[in-house]
């Protein structure tokens, strides 16, 4: 095994073992966050280490890490918003980290305690300025998170809760926010249907009709969607944002709108939670608005947008 692959399958196991740790929490044990097979993998490639430095090719390991990172984050709250600024701040915290490894090794003992609250400060700085939420959910007294996760739900039911019809269903179709394993995209392509499935986490296996990708980056190009299905994604992550005092709910509201000038004239938009909130402003001339009942609290709106 070459030490890239050593290297990998650590981080890994890193990520594995403290994917339901509360960063906030005030009594972490000093060096604990280095699992012992890490601890002793870095103390001994210690000039291949250096060598890769000098080389500059540690790129893929921080891709790795920053990417595990992500995948931990979105798993443990559904509402954190990962979008691709995010994201590059996020690889300059494991970028950080892995230099001050590099600056480390020419020190013996390697002081492991200092690099673990180097780097906890730091993913903790980027939560708080990225996802400032996140912190007042996961209290300095708790050693594991408070998960705040989404359920995957069958298509049928998906099709039932939405009044979707399949037959009359227009293409292309988006399911966005599809989910880790994209049931209704795939039901769909097995009804012969042009059906894409775009969710940030998704189990794919060269799949061309799945796309990983975060909604708030994607481009909607206009008048290219026959139907949009999201159920219990956008309009959910929408709403949250609208409840929060420091939410992203212009950006979501311009989202909105350009999901709707995405589609086809005739085209639909299918989802639940309805938006009250934004649909009352639709102009009657461009947009029909229907909603169905789910339950006595929550309904299923349908946007279709004129020919």
């Amino acid at each position: 095994m070459t030490i890239y692959e050593e290297i990998a399958q650590s981080i890994e196991r890193q990520f594995e073992a403290h994917s339901h740790t509360n960063l906030f929490y005030q009594h972490h044990e000093p060096g604990n966050q280095f699992l012992p097979e890490s601890k002793e993998l870095i103390s001994s490639y210690r000039d291949e280490l250096l060598r890769i430095a000098r080389e500059h090719k540690e790129g893929e390991w921080i891709d790795m890490m920053t990417d595990k990172a992500r995948q931990t984050f979105c798993r443990s709250n559904q509402f954190i918003d990962l979008r691709q600024e995010h994201l590059d701040q996020l690889r300059e915290v494991y970028e950080a980290l892995w230099w001050n490894i590099i600056e480390e090794l020419g020190k013996s003992p390697i002081d492991f305690d200092r690099l673990q609250q180097n780097h906890l400060d730091r993913l903790k700085t980027w939560l708080k300025q990225t996802n400032n939420f996140v912190t007042e959910i996961n209290k300095t007294g708790l050693p594991e998170i408070v998960e705040v996760v989404c359920a995957e739900y069958s298509a049928s039911l998906q099709l039932q809760l939405l009044h979707i019809d399949v037959a009359t269903l227009l293409q292309p179709v988006l399911d966005l926010g599809c989910g880790e394993h994209a049931h209704l995209t795939r039901y769909l392509q097995k009804s012969g249907i042009n059906a894409f499935g775009m969710d940030r986490i998704i189990e794919k296996d060269n799949e061309q009709y799945l796309i990983c990708y975060d909604w708030l980056d994607y481009p909607f190009v206009p008048d290219s969607w026959g139907s949009i299905i999201s159920n219990h994604s956008f309009a959910l992550h929408f709403s949250h944002q609208n409840l929060r005092k420091d939410g992203s709910y212009i950006e979501y509201a311009k989202k909105y709108m350009e999901i709707l000038h995405s589609l086809q004239p005739g085209g639909s938009f299918y989802y639940t939670p309805s938006l009250p909130f934004i649909e009352q402003f639709l102009p009657d001339d461009s947009y029909s608005v229907i909603t169905y009942p789910v339950t006595k609290e929550i309904t299923a709106t349908r946007i279709i947008r004129q020919k």
